[in-house]
Protein backbone atom coordinates (compact mmCIF):
# COMPACT_ATOMS: atom_id res chain seq x y z
CA UNK A 1 0.00 0.00 0.00
CA UNK A 2 2.67 2.15 0.37
CA UNK A 3 4.57 1.67 -2.17
CA UNK A 4 1.10 2.46 -4.14
CA UNK A 5 0.82 5.52 -2.84
CA UNK A 6 4.43 7.14 -2.88
CA UNK A 7 3.64 5.85 -6.53
CA UNK A 8 0.92 8.15 -7.12
CA UNK A 9 2.65 10.44 -5.45
CA UNK A 10 4.99 11.24 -7.93
CA UNK A 11 3.18 10.69 -10.78
CA UNK A 12 1.10 13.24 -9.49
CA UNK A 13 3.91 15.74 -8.92
CA UNK A 14 5.09 15.34 -12.60
CA UNK A 15 1.76 15.94 -13.74
CA UNK A 16 1.28 19.12 -11.60
CA UNK A 17 4.34 20.16 -12.38
CA UNK A 18 4.48 19.87 -16.17
CA UNK A 19 0.87 21.88 -16.13
CA UNK A 20 2.15 24.37 -14.22
CA UNK A 21 5.13 24.85 -15.95
CA UNK A 22 3.08 25.29 -19.65
CA UNK A 23 0.42 27.08 -17.69
CA UNK A 24 2.16 29.86 -16.31
CA UNK A 25 5.33 30.28 -18.83
CA UNK A 26 4.82 31.66 -22.14
CA UNK A 27 8.79 32.10 -23.63
CA UNK A 28 8.07 28.87 -26.08
CA UNK A 29 11.00 27.05 -26.81
CA UNK A 30 13.41 29.84 -25.46
CA UNK A 31 14.91 29.60 -22.25
CA UNK A 32 14.81 31.31 -19.28
CA UNK A 33 17.86 30.61 -17.45
CA UNK A 34 18.69 29.93 -13.62
CA UNK A 35 22.06 29.85 -12.17
CA UNK A 36 23.58 31.27 -14.97
CA UNK A 37 23.23 29.23 -17.70
CA UNK A 38 22.92 25.61 -16.42
CA UNK A 39 19.30 25.42 -15.99
CA UNK A 40 16.66 27.11 -17.13
CA UNK A 41 12.94 26.88 -18.10
CA UNK A 42 11.20 26.78 -21.19
CA UNK A 43 8.04 24.55 -23.03
CA UNK A 44 8.61 21.95 -25.43
CA UNK A 45 6.55 18.92 -26.45
CA UNK A 46 8.76 16.32 -27.64
CA UNK A 47 7.30 13.92 -29.83
CA UNK A 48 10.15 11.45 -30.15
CA UNK A 49 12.33 10.23 -26.93
CA UNK A 50 15.74 11.08 -25.39
CA UNK A 51 17.11 14.34 -27.19
CA UNK A 52 13.90 14.05 -29.18
CA UNK A 53 15.52 11.48 -31.13
CA UNK A 54 12.98 9.87 -33.76
CA UNK A 55 12.67 6.03 -35.49
CA UNK A 56 14.65 7.36 -39.08
CA UNK A 57 11.82 8.10 -41.74
CA UNK A 58 9.47 9.10 -39.03
CA UNK A 59 8.70 13.09 -39.45
CA UNK A 60 5.39 12.96 -37.69
CA UNK A 61 6.65 11.07 -34.55
CA UNK A 62 3.68 9.13 -34.54
CA UNK A 63 5.03 5.91 -34.82
CA UNK A 64 8.02 6.69 -32.23
CA UNK A 65 4.92 7.47 -30.06
CA UNK A 66 3.54 3.79 -30.60
CA UNK A 67 6.32 1.78 -30.37
CA UNK A 68 7.86 4.16 -26.87
CA UNK A 69 3.83 3.50 -25.56
CA UNK A 70 4.15 -0.42 -26.64
CA UNK A 71 7.94 -0.66 -25.05
CA UNK A 72 6.39 1.95 -21.93
CA UNK A 73 3.56 -0.32 -21.19
CA UNK A 74 5.98 -3.55 -21.08
CA UNK A 75 8.22 -2.12 -18.99
CA UNK A 76 5.50 -1.33 -16.65
CA UNK A 77 4.07 -4.67 -16.52
CA UNK A 78 7.67 -6.29 -15.66
CA UNK A 79 8.29 -3.63 -12.91
CA UNK A 80 4.69 -4.30 -11.52
CA UNK A 81 5.75 -8.34 -11.65
CA UNK A 82 9.18 -7.73 -10.00
CA UNK A 83 7.23 -5.83 -7.06
CA UNK A 84 5.04 -8.78 -6.72
CA UNK A 85 7.46 -10.81 -6.63
CA UNK A 86 10.60 -9.59 -4.64
CA UNK A 87 10.30 -10.18 -1.32
CA UNK A 88 9.46 -7.49 1.31
CA UNK A 89 13.11 -7.51 3.09
CA UNK A 90 14.52 -6.23 -0.14
CA UNK A 91 13.35 -2.79 0.30
CA UNK A 92 15.76 -0.66 -0.93
CA UNK A 93 15.49 -2.24 -4.99
CA UNK A 94 11.76 -2.31 -4.53
CA UNK A 95 11.90 1.50 -3.70
CA UNK A 96 14.09 1.78 -6.92
CA UNK A 97 11.79 0.01 -8.96
CA UNK A 98 8.63 2.31 -7.34
CA UNK A 99 10.66 5.42 -8.58
CA UNK A 100 11.09 4.26 -12.22
CA UNK A 101 7.67 3.29 -12.58
CA UNK A 102 6.49 6.12 -11.65
CA UNK A 103 8.55 8.32 -13.86
CA UNK A 104 7.82 6.15 -16.54
CA UNK A 105 3.86 6.25 -16.28
CA UNK A 106 4.05 10.20 -16.00
CA UNK A 107 5.69 10.15 -19.00
CA UNK A 108 3.34 7.49 -20.97
CA UNK A 109 0.07 9.68 -19.23
CA UNK A 110 1.68 12.34 -21.68
CA UNK A 111 2.54 10.35 -24.46
CA UNK A 112 -1.40 8.63 -24.48
CA UNK A 113 -3.06 11.65 -23.82
CA UNK A 114 -1.65 14.56 -26.08
CA UNK A 115 0.56 12.38 -28.38
CA UNK A 116 4.07 13.63 -26.99
CA UNK A 117 6.07 14.66 -23.80
CA UNK A 118 5.78 18.14 -22.19
CA UNK A 119 9.38 18.59 -20.69
CA UNK A 120 10.44 22.16 -19.34
CA UNK A 121 13.34 21.73 -17.24
CA UNK A 122 16.40 22.86 -19.71
CA UNK A 123 20.16 21.80 -18.48
CA UNK A 124 23.17 22.50 -20.40
CA UNK A 125 25.83 21.44 -18.92
CA UNK A 126 28.16 21.73 -21.65
CA UNK A 127 29.73 18.18 -22.05
CA UNK A 128 26.48 16.98 -24.40
CA UNK A 129 24.08 19.44 -26.14
CA UNK A 130 21.92 21.54 -24.18
CA UNK A 131 18.66 19.43 -22.91
CA UNK A 132 15.06 19.86 -21.90
CA UNK A 133 13.57 17.17 -19.58
CA UNK A 134 10.85 17.07 -16.95
CA UNK A 135 10.03 15.66 -13.51
CA UNK A 136 9.44 11.88 -14.81
CA UNK A 137 12.56 11.97 -16.33
CA UNK A 138 14.43 12.91 -12.58
CA UNK A 139 12.72 10.09 -11.43
CA UNK A 140 13.35 7.61 -14.23
CA UNK A 141 17.21 8.93 -13.83
CA UNK A 142 17.42 8.79 -10.14
CA UNK A 143 15.38 4.96 -9.76
CA UNK A 144 17.99 3.65 -12.18
CA UNK A 145 20.71 5.08 -9.89
CA UNK A 146 19.11 3.51 -7.07
CA UNK A 147 18.44 0.64 -8.95
CA UNK A 148 22.29 0.24 -9.58
CA UNK A 149 23.73 1.22 -6.22
CA UNK A 150 20.98 -1.83 -5.16
CA UNK A 151 22.12 -4.35 -7.35
CA UNK A 152 26.05 -3.54 -6.80
CA UNK A 153 26.41 -2.55 -3.07
CA UNK A 154 22.83 -2.54 -0.88
CA UNK A 155 20.59 -5.87 -2.01
CA UNK A 156 21.24 -8.71 -0.16
CA UNK A 157 22.72 -10.67 -3.41
CA UNK A 158 24.81 -7.56 -4.77
CA UNK A 159 27.87 -8.37 -6.50
CA UNK A 160 30.27 -6.54 -3.93
CA UNK A 161 28.58 -7.82 -0.87
CA UNK A 162 29.18 -10.80 0.96
CA UNK A 163 26.44 -13.37 0.18
CA UNK A 164 23.74 -14.47 3.82
CA UNK A 165 26.07 -17.40 4.15
CA UNK A 166 29.52 -15.65 4.75
CA UNK A 167 27.47 -12.93 7.01
CA UNK A 168 26.03 -15.63 8.56
CA UNK A 169 29.72 -17.36 9.58
CA UNK A 170 31.07 -14.07 10.74
CA UNK A 171 27.87 -13.62 12.72
CA UNK A 172 28.55 -17.12 14.72
CA UNK A 173 32.19 -16.07 14.89
CA UNK A 174 31.37 -12.91 16.66
CA UNK A 175 29.04 -14.85 19.10
CA UNK A 176 31.47 -17.74 19.95
CA UNK A 177 34.21 -14.92 20.38
CA UNK A 178 31.92 -13.27 22.80
CA UNK A 179 31.21 -16.55 24.68
CA UNK A 180 34.57 -17.12 25.16
CA UNK A 181 35.08 -13.67 27.04
CA UNK A 182 32.09 -14.76 29.33
CA UNK A 183 29.49 -13.38 27.62
CA UNK A 184 26.28 -14.99 26.05
CA UNK A 185 23.62 -14.65 23.85
CA UNK A 186 20.56 -15.59 25.80
CA UNK A 187 17.98 -17.62 23.98
CA UNK A 188 15.17 -14.74 23.44
CA UNK A 189 16.24 -10.91 21.94
CA UNK A 190 17.42 -8.81 24.33
CA UNK A 191 21.01 -7.70 25.19
CA UNK A 192 24.04 -9.80 25.95
CA UNK A 193 24.14 -10.18 29.83
CA UNK A 194 27.39 -11.65 31.72
CA UNK A 195 27.68 -14.57 33.55
CA UNK A 196 28.08 -13.81 37.08
CA UNK A 197 31.49 -14.65 38.95
CA UNK A 198 31.82 -16.76 42.54
CA UNK A 199 35.14 -16.24 43.98
CA UNK A 200 36.41 -19.51 44.44
CA UNK A 201 36.79 -21.30 47.53
CA UNK A 202 39.48 -20.33 50.09
CA UNK A 203 41.69 -23.60 50.95
CA UNK A 204 41.19 -25.45 53.83
CA UNK A 205 37.38 -24.67 53.91
CA UNK A 206 35.29 -28.34 52.71
CA UNK A 207 31.74 -26.85 54.22
CA UNK A 208 29.55 -26.01 51.38
CA UNK A 209 27.45 -23.71 54.07
CA UNK A 210 30.45 -20.79 53.59
CA UNK A 211 29.97 -20.99 50.27
CA UNK A 212 26.31 -20.82 49.85
CA UNK A 213 26.38 -17.72 52.44
CA UNK A 214 28.48 -16.45 49.94
CA UNK A 215 26.24 -16.85 47.08
CA UNK A 216 23.10 -15.63 49.58
CA UNK A 217 22.59 -11.78 50.89
CA UNK A 218 22.69 -11.56 54.53
CA UNK A 219 19.15 -12.86 56.66
CA UNK A 220 17.47 -10.08 59.11
CA UNK A 221 18.73 -11.35 62.29
CA UNK A 222 22.13 -12.15 61.43
CA UNK A 223 24.42 -8.92 61.87
CA UNK A 224 26.56 -10.88 63.98
CA UNK A 225 26.63 -14.00 61.57
CA UNK A 226 25.41 -15.92 64.99
CA UNK A 227 22.05 -18.10 65.63
CA UNK A 228 19.83 -15.87 67.82
CA UNK A 229 18.39 -18.88 69.34
CA UNK A 230 18.06 -19.41 72.99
Amino acid sequence: MVYALVCLALIFADQLSKALAFALYDGGMEATYWLGRIFGINNVYNDGISFSWKIPGDETGEATQLVVIIITCIAAAVILFFLWKLPRDRRFLRWSLVVILAGAVGNLIDRIAIGSVRDFIFMDFGLVPAFSNNVADLEITVGAILFIVALLFVDQDAVFRKNKKEEEEEVEEAVEELQGKGLHMPEQKGELYEEPYFPPEEPGKTDGSDQISRKLPPQPGDADGGDDRD
